[in-house]
């Protein structure tokens, strides 16, 4: 089980560096969906984190087996204590259930420097599995914290495509 995940921002020039500079990590490198140039590295190595960005999370719940490959949802909460304590319960009752179709894996982080701050971290086989999830019942214990009341905002990636070759680019 991974006990810490630390992300971060930037560049693809950066993001390559990062990966180049610390070849004994694991990373996945995402790319933002719906057109935006966003790019998202993960270490799912769980060591120390080599970013500078503070973006460290522990790994409070996971169910399934993360395969880091396919669809990912990230679901963003700042949660009060109680509305933390009743969000993981909630977390947990459904970690107690299968996972639904098309979802490989559910990972529930709290901020290392400030624990209020969630991340609703789910891995999907494709984007339309998200899509029929997200609009089904089995999202509706979420929707009561996907609000501004707790800064909610959401975003999604896909594993970002392999850099072409400078010889590539030459048509």
């Amino acid at each position: 089980m991974l006990h810490k995940l630390s992300l971060t921002f930037g560049s693809r020039d950066l993001l390559d560096k990062i990966v180049h500079q610390n070849p004994d990590r694991q990373f996945v490198l995402l790319a933002a969906t719906g057109g935006a140039k966003d790019l998202q590295l993960l270490d799912i190595s769980g060591q120390d984190s080599v970013f500078t960005s503070h973006l460290d999370y522990q790994v409070k719940i996971e169910h399934g087996q993360p395969n880091w490959h396919g669809f990912f949802s990230f679901n963003y909460f700042n949660l009060d204590v109680e509305s933390a304590k009743v969000f993981e319960g909630e977390v947990n009752k459904i970690a107690a259930d299968p996972l639904p179709v098309g979802m490989t894996a559910m990972l529930v982080l709290s901020k290392l420097k400030n624990s209020g701050e969630y991340v609703l971290m789910t891995i999907w086989d494709s984007s339309d599995a998200f899509m029929i999830w997200r609009r089904s019942n089995k999202f509706s214990p979420f929707t009561k914290y996907a609000t501004t009341l707790n800064n909610y905002h959401a975003a999604t990636y896909q594993q970002a495509p392999a850099k072409k070759k400078a010889h590539e680019n030459e048509d």
